[in-house]
């Protein structure tokens, strides 16, 4: 037998109704608006880390600009030199002072923060335009591809100077000591002194007895080095893109 228990209340009226509805619907929103608050504040927290992280890397990424700079504008120098003794050699008359260098020196970009907030995708709470940032990552990725392309062609053209009598000195050690040079020339912005500059890039030179070529590879390597010098004007027109962006946008 099922016990039937009158309701310890009067029935609701369509005013308590409504208003218990209300105070339903009131709760909810507070709770969705406070969860979006919070979540808001938190999107701001990891905006404001991502612009500290991206002035970071910025500035590590304009020295490493001006490096680059100063080594392709060096490199050119470099080349031109190089040209100038393969045509004493070719005429048979004495060769101009200094070592043959064909070796690029590069300095690398930092691209992690950058590929970190698209990955996170962090990158959408930045309020800000980031069109220009785009453009110098961009410039950035460029550089370091021609680069590398460029010194591959020109170090598989170089490769006639090798012979097996070659010195073998190229040591772990004596990349950390260029490496360290580097590390001291960029924190000096390039004021080192021309003598200890000289000393470090004649490290760099290509061990080379140029009587022993023939004239078909002098040409060859004489063309490999005007392609190099090419390649070289397109880098620096990729750190001078960097650096006008960098002057233009100063955040982030």
């Amino acid at each position: 037998m099922i016990d039937i228990h009158p309701p310890h209340h009067a029935p609701m009226t369509l005013r308590e109704f409504f208003t218990h509805l209300f105070i339903i619907i009131l709760g909810i929103l507070i709770a969705i608006g406070l969860e979006q608050s919070v979540e808001y504040f938190h999107h701001r927290h990891l905006a404001a880390e991502a612009r500290r992280a991206l002035l970071a890397e910025r500035d590590t990424n304009e020295s490493s600009n001006q490096l680059n700079i100063f080594a392709t504008k060096r490199h050119q120098r470099d080349l031109q030199h190089d040209l100038a003794l393969l045509q004493a050699v070719r005429a048979h008359q004495p060769l101009p002072p200094g070592p043959f260098i064909v070796r690029h020196v590069r300095y690398l970009y930092l691209e992690d923060e950058w590929r970190k907030l698209h990955q996170s995708g962090t990158i959408n709470y930045l309020t800000e335009n980031l069109n220009p940032v785009d453009y110098r990552y961009a410039n950035q990725d460029a550089f370091m591809a021609k680069v590398d392309r460029s010194n591959e062609d020109v170090y598989r053209a170089a490769s006639i100077l090798r012979t097996a009598h070659d010195p073998l000195d190229m040591t772990f050690e004596s990349n950390i000591v260029f490496n360290e040079f580097l590390k001291r020339f960029a924190a000096a912005h390039e004021n080192l002194p021309q003598q200890e500059v000289d000393a470090a890039w004649a490290t760099l030179a290509e061990p080379a007895n140029f009587n022993t070529l023939s004239s078909a590879q002098i040409d060859a390597l004489e063309r490999a080095l005007q392609i190099a010098f090419v390649d070289d004007d397109a880098l620096l027109t990729y750190c001078f893109n960097i650096k006008r962006n960098l002057t233009n946008n100063p955040v982030p």
